[in-house]
């Protein structure tokens, strides 16, 4: 009993990022089925609209000790985190969860190339082949340069805001580690909580007032507000509201337990894995094998990078 004990309490960490994933993976499936009945700009505000009351509530309870005085990039930080999610939230509501996950799931890989551009961090060799395949999965989802014919990936619409939500959650991760410095967690959650629910209201209002033919193009980005009506869609949106809410709570709790964060951030790639399953279980197409294929390599790769930067600290 004692060494089992042992055994859980070492691996804390790991069991904490398991059901952070589940979680999320969760939050995807009930903005997958909301995506039936109200755009993907509206889905994002009310999953951000609940996670400022429990922001708010946490900078309440959870006095602040940091310095700050980094507004401008707290500002960005949440700025680029919430166009990461008009990205996210469209690919989750026109493609296969998934493959949206994937997509999303390629932000440590710019994080890498970011570290490694900006603040001349060293990439080993390891991290270089993990990164060529994961840039291989990622060309075997999109599959730009195959004939019609043969195409079994993504639209290139959806392909490019994919590959660009990853990106944006790059940039948005990478200003919060710098953050950490100046600011309590909580405080630079609520920029990104607070601007995600301020920026698609804007979306919504442009939405009423601009021309169809633009909102038709930028359908990500802009779309008219849809009231919702019945106890099943509330039900789903407070649902994925507090799934999100757990999310946090357990990265948090995971990070905070792990001995080694690379673990943990490879432990995360997990969720790809449930929402393939279920992806399926909703509807989804079963992804043909070289999607499936390049969904692996992204996944092996992402997992890679995280844990060859666990073994440098």
């Amino acid at each position: 009993m004692l060494s089992l004990k042992r055994l859980i309490k070492k691996n804390l960490g790991i069991y904490f990022m398991v059901i952070a994933s589940f979680a999320f993976a969760l939050m995807g499936c009930c903005a997958k089925l909301l995506a039936n009945t109200m755009p993907s700009v509206e889905i994002m505000f009310f999953r951000n609209v609940i996670g400022v009351i429990f922001i708010a509530y946490l900078i309440y309870k959870i006095p602040h000790k940091k310095s700050g005085g980094k507004f401008s990039l707290l500002f960005f930080r949440g700025l680029i985190g919430t166009i990461s999610l008009y990205f996210f939230f469209y690919n989750v509501a026109n493609i296969s969860l998934g493959g949206a996950f994937a997509f999303q799931k390629t932000n440590p890989l710019f994080v890498a190339l970011i570290a490694f551009l900006f603040f001349k961090e060293q990439l080993g060799f390891k991290s270089i082949l993990y990164l060529l395949l994961a840039f291989g999965g990622v060309m075997l989802i999109i599959q730009p340069f195959a004939p019609e014919h043969l195409h079994s990936g993504f639209d290139i619409k959806n392909s490019i805001l994919g590959v660009l939500s990853g990106l944006t959650a790059a940039l948005a991760l990478a200003s919060a580690r710098e953050l950490g410095k100046f600011y309590n967690t909580e405080v630079i959650a609520s920029s990104f909580f607070i601007l995600g629910t301020i920026l698609p209201i804007l979306s919504m209002l442009g939405g009423e007032y601009l021309n169809e033919s633009i909102i038709r193009h930028f359908d990500f980005a802009f779309a008219t507000f849809v009231m919702p009506v019945g106890y099943k869609i509330w039900t789903l949106i407070i649902l994925m509201g507090s799934l999100s809410i757990l999310y946090q709570i357990y990265v948090t709790k995971a990070y905070k337990a792990a001995k080694k964060a690379g673990v943990v951030a490879g432990v995360g790639y997990i969720d790809v894995v449930f929402t393939l399953f279920l992806g399926i279980l909703l509807g989804d197409d079963l992804p043909s094998f070289v999607v499936l294929t390049g969904i692996i390599c992204v996944l092996i790769g992402g997992i890679g990078i995280s844990l060859s930067k666990d073994n440098k600290k």
